[in-house]
């Protein structure tokens, strides 16, 4: 059995949109223009036809004509997929299972999907089976393999979870510079839910290759002749015995579908080359990954269509995503703690990314900002884990986002609450209307910049980027001088070295503004730290230390907020009564934010890892 790595590209219709209206293109040309754009990529060789994209490229970017875009492919059948889960308990294991329909008949296909890091996972299709018309799907997997057999009978009575209608799938086969073959496949899909648009598309662009290891069938004669003759006959039906021969030798471009959309491929029969390691796999993959990024509007996702319309999470969540608790069970050395810290940060960043990308909000910026503050607290907790890929490629492209998004923030703050505040302490508060108004403008420029910012390529980049060094990093083990360390003694080092930063000076009202605000994130530090850690540390640091830092940030961040309000009226050239009033009323805040801030480092105790239990 043949398994792919691969990594899902979203395509957001608004930025695909933006993206159209940049190169002068119709709206009404959207697949086709995408699928132009991948056939100019050198070296990717189109291997299967998209009859209407081709007629379309000959047209007129104006023409009438321009609506048959949205019309199947001649040579891709339509289909509709069903799938099946109760309460997520397949998902949960791995698995996904979907019925597939179309003129020619029924299929079940069962896939398994491991995560190799955030975004990126090794799919394998166990079970690829014909169906009779009213055959039921407990008759497709009376002879399942064991694995998931066994996952069918934990989940009990299945449902349907998710109906997508299949309209368009193009592929692209692409052999990278070092001779690894990368399979790229363009899928256009609609949900069919009451509470969805219909007219909603859904685009991606798949992106797989090989897996190394696994037992390579290609020189097989008989699964050689299945892959032949399911791509010569895709008009036929399968009888019982054709279908099994094809669930047990399923072609990698199937898998690279990962049972979502397993359209036979145009060129099963062509030549696949493998890499020798996981690390050339990988590397392959984000290379190929990078260069559609960088020509189309392309950006990685930790779930893919078929996940998103499970969930009705098809544009992006109605609620943000904020910090969970992470889960350190099995995590005894450092290196497993990292690796559980990164993903988790990564469900939180990526859960965010839709909504601030698509219409900027207050809550949404302020937890995609919260995500990457405790990315840069990991990064410090762990110096040895990070090495030039990241000191290069992603630390740097951080620092660029992060800046638009503290921006973002900074005007958010200001706007909604520092403002108001000021204009409810001056006696003629009617009077800070115009200000209140200039602000509202300024801070839509500071979004509508983080907007554009991840619409960019520059965007799509950074996230490969961080993704790809979370993959090298499941691969590479602990650093050399850390082996051998627990994960209770090296949290307790850490936690140490933190503490000893926050509790250096004691005598907050003693220093200015910039110096106190240095010792808020120091202590905003040791408050993510804290809350990695949390299922190891001790009783009385989670139920005192961690909500002393807490309200310490936050008295802190209060007075820091003075001091931005302050420089944002200077740029808003407010009259200078406002200006006055408004230095004397952050000068009081900031004393009394002071004042409060080093009462609460005073009582802060030093924080303890509890002994025994998770975590060695």
């Amino acid at each position: 059995m043949v398994r792919v790595l691969e990594i899902v590209l979203d395509l957001p219709e608004p930025t695909v949109i933006a993206w159209l209206e940049q190169h002068g293109k119709s709206h009404g040309r959207i697949d086709a223009a995408l699928t132009e754009a991948v056939d100019a990529l050198p070296g990717f060789e189109r291997v299967s036809v998209d009859a209407d994209a081709d007629a379309d490229a000959d047209a007129d970017a104006d023409a009438d004509a321009d609506a048959a875009d949205n019309t199947p492919a001649d040579n891709v059948a339509p289909r509709t997929l069903y799938g099946f889960d109760n309460d997520g308990a397949l998902a949960g294991a791995g698995w996904r299972l979907v019925t597939e329909a179309t003129t020619d008949g029924r299929r079940a296909v069962a896939t398994h999907r491991e995560w190799h890091a955030p975004g990126v996972a090794i799919c394998e299709v166990v079970c690829d089976i014909a169906l009779e018309h009213d055959a039921s799907l407990d008759d497709a997997f009376n002879d399942a393999p064991h694995e998931l057999a066994r996952a069918l009978g934990r989940a009990g009575e299945l449902a349907s979870v998710a109906t997508l209608a299949c309209e368009r799938r193009v592929e692209w086969r692409r052999e990278t510079a070092q001779g690894v073959t990368v399979d790229v496949a363009f899928d256009v899909v609609h949900c069919i839910r009451a509470q969805l648009d219909p007219a909603l598309a859904l685009r991606e662009l798949r992106v797989a290759t090989r897996w190394p290891g696994d037992e390579d069938d290609e020189n097989d004669e008989a699964a050689q002749e299945a892959r032949e003759a399911k791509a010569a006959d895709a008009d036929a039906s399968h009888d019982a015995e054709a279908a099994t021969q094809a669930s047990s030798s399923v072609d990698p471009a199937d898998a690279a579908g990962a049972a979502t959309f397993a359209a036979a491929p145009a060129a099963a029969s062509r030549a696949v080359h493998t890499a020798r390691t996981p690390e050339a796999a990988l590397a392959a993959l984000f290379s190929v990954a990078n260069e559609l990024a960088a020509r189309l509007p392309a950006f990685p996702v930790l779930a893919d269509a078929f996940d998103r319309v499970c969930r009705v999470d098809v544009s992006r969540d109605e609620a943000p995503a904020r910090a969970k608790a992470i889960d350190l069970a099995g995590a005894r050395t450092p290196h497993r703690a990292l690796l559980a810290i990164e993903r988790n940060i990564a469900d939180q960043w990526f859960g965010n990314e839709a909504a601030v990308r698509d219409a900027p909000d207050v809550e949404f910026i302020h937890q995609m900002r919260v995500a990457q503050r405790r990315l840069k607290t990991a990064t410090k907790i762990f110096p040895a884990w990070i090495d030039d890929m990241w000191t290069m490629r992603v630390e740097p492209r951080f620092k660029w986002l992060s800046d638009l998004l503290g921006e973002a923030r900074d005007w958010d703050v200001f706007t909604d609450s520092t403002l108001p505040e000021l204009a409810k302490a001056d006696v003629d508060a009617a009077a800070w209307h115009a200000t209140r108004e200039a602000a509202e403008r300024w801070r839509m420029d500071a979004r509508a910049r983080v907007q554009e910012a991840m619409r960019s390529p520059a965007y799509a980049e950074l996230t490969l980027a961080w993704l790809e060094w979370i993959s090298d990093l499941s691969l590479r083990g602990t650093p050399a001088k850390q082996r051998g360390r627990s994960l209770r003694g090296y949290v307790q080092k850490r936690i140490a070295r933190h503490y000893k930063h926050v509790t250096r000076e004691t005598k907050l009202t003693a220093l200015d503004a910039a110096t106190r605000h240095k010792v808020r994130i120091q202590a905003k530090r040791l408050r993510y730290t804290l809350e990695f850690f949390e299922p190891i540390v001790s009783h009385k640091t989670r139920r005192d230390a961690a909500k002393t830092l807490s309200r310490m940030q936050s008295v802190l961040g209060d007075g820091n907020d003075a001091v931005v309000a302050l420089h944002f009226l200077e740029e808003l050239e407010v009259p200078p009564y406002q200006l006055g009033f408004a230095r004397g009323w952050c000068e009081a805040l900031k004393r009394h934010t002071a004042r409060e801030g080093e009462r609460l480092l005073a009582d802060l105790g030093k924080p303890k890892v509890a002994s025994g239990g998770a975590g060695g």
